[in-house]
């Protein structure tokens, strides 16, 4: 995967990071954690993020995402294991694997379903 083919944005993590949009010193860095965390999504959720359509990402996915990019770049050694609970939760591979086996993988789970199955 490219950082052009990642499905979030540097300007999403910075708005996630709560940076100004034109501070660029960080770029470099916050595209290593954004391609950090699109691999670490793929691997852990168990599909590829270009199997859906740009328009019909996650939001799921996409926060799991933000979260662990936002993780890896507060600091890249020691993360925080509150986020990357919830990016773990939000990226959960039972879900996410079975609506890869589905013959709509475009089908996004609703924000009231808990993946945990709680």
């Amino acid at each position: 995967m490219t950082s052009s083919e990642c499905p979030v944005t540097i300007a999403e993590l910075k708005a996630q990071l709560r940076m100004p949009a034109d501070l660029e010193d960080f770029d470099s860095q916050l595209e290593t954690a954004l391609m950090v965390a699109a691999e670490w999504c793929e691997d852990h959720a168990g599909v590829r993020l270009a199997d859906f359509p740009t328009d019909e990402f996650p939001w799921m996915l996409r926060g799991a995402i933000l979260l662990y990019a936002a993780s890896y770049f507060d600091n890249p050694t020691d993360r925080v294991s509150e986020r990357i609970t919830a990016a773990q939760r939000l990226a959960d591979p039972l879900l996410w694997q079975t609506k890869a086996t589905t013959s709509d993988t475009s089908t996004i789970p609703s924000s009231s379903s808990d993946p945990s199955g709680r």
